[in-house]
């Protein structure tokens, strides 16, 4: 088994979905990238918000064919 861990971070004051739509799209494009594995679990944290800077952090973990 193995993992992918993919992060992305905002700026103070900036908004959450141009976050997510960019972690989304690095997502979207491993995958694409990689047509023969099976995932097995996908795991997701966050932290900062407020006045502190926002991070994303997204695991998935898979086995290649």
């Amino acid at each position: 088994m193995k993992v992918k861990v993919f992060s992305s971070k905002g700026r103070i004051l900036h908004k959450l979905s141009r976050l997510t739509s960019q972690i989304e799209q690095d997502i979207n494009h491993w995958l694409e990238n990689n047509p023969k594995i099976k995932i097995t679990n996908i795991k997701q944290s966050s932290c900062g918000g407020s006045l502190e800077v926002e991070k994303l952090f997204v695991s998935v973990w898979y086995e290649e064919d």
